[in-house]
């Protein structure tokens, strides 16, 4: 029997709102709620559902649908807080590794801590970048971004729900940057949402996932939230295409997700394998 389930729930409560962050963080790895390589509860700023068990199914997603090798040098984009990264770190051995770029630096910071130290080959890096729902004091706009890495670097880049929350322009200037830092033939993993006729239908039955119908916020993108696009964003299927040539990205295959009402998918966002020309 764990620690954890000896504490009564009232109990477990009422200690964290009398003691220290720095004392209920330790408190979780104590009674068994975490391990030392899960992030604090209070910090999990990405997506829902159990962090490790996510981070795991979207490890084997990537195997699946683009490959993943010890020796690859990985990107990825919008690293979070290791939810990614750290089942990763079961995989990825040097000469190969990894770099996470994040814009919100809670999360760049505690992996670099917990995540750095146990795997040198794992290194994140903070990206200043403005986003109205992730960093709002972000001084740096994404449209204007260069990645801090040589050009041809990388075998695989992953963009796990990252562009779910960025707008167009951002969007166009991320895949051209993208596109600059992966070696010719590399892979991506991409995950986000399509809007095609398929899509748009099972919103406009209101079947999508979300307490309302997504409304149209440029003639290429539809929203849930008018007044935080960036909370949920989904783009037209052939702007995306379009978007992902012109930089040099060949969609090899999509996988299309549930978000919108589909029945039997792979998973709730539409999934993306990529390739590089």
């Amino acid at each position: 029997m764990s620690l954890k389930s000896l504490i009564p729930n009232p109990i477990k409560t009422a200690l964290k709102n009398i003691i220290p962050l720095s004392v209920i963080d330790q408190l979780e790895i104590i009674t068994g709620e975490r391990d030392a390589l899960t992030p604090p509860s209070r910090m999990i700023f990405i997506g829902d559902g159990d962090f490790k068990k996510v981070g795991e199914l979207t490890v084997s997603h990537i195997k699946d649908l683009v490959g993943l090798n010890a020796t690859d040098r990985v990107l990825d984009v919008g690293s979070g807080i290791g939810r990614v990264a750290i089942p990763l770190t079961k995989y990825i051995n040097p000469p190969g590794g990894y770099d996470g770029i994040e814009i919100v630096k809670e999360g760049v910071d505690w992996c670099n801590k917990e995540v750095h130290k146990r795997f040198p080959h794992f290194n994140f890096h903070h990206l200043n970048v403005y986003n109205k729902m992730y960093n709002p004091r972000g001084t740096m706009q994404g449209h204007e971004l260069r990645f801090p890495f040589e050009s041809s670097t990388f075998d695989l880049v992953i963009l796990n729900s990252v562009f779910t929350h960025m707008l167009e322009a951002d969007f166009e200037r991320y895949l051209a940057e993208i596109s600059r830092v992966l070696k010719k033939g590399a892979r991506g993993y991409i995950t986000m949402f399509l809007l095609n006729e398929e899509s748009r239908r099972l919103n406009a039955q209101g079947k999508n996932k979300y307490e309302r119908h997504l409304t149209p916020f440029t003639d290429k993108t539809m929203v849930y939230l008018q007044d935080l696009p960036e909370s949920m964003i989904a783009f037209d299927e052939t702007y995306a295409r379009e978007a992902f040539a012109k930089a040099g990205l060949t969609i090899q295959n999509v996988q299309f997700g549930n978000w919108c009402g589909r029945e039997n998918t792979v998973d709730y966002q539409d999934l993306l394998s990529v390739s590089k020309i």
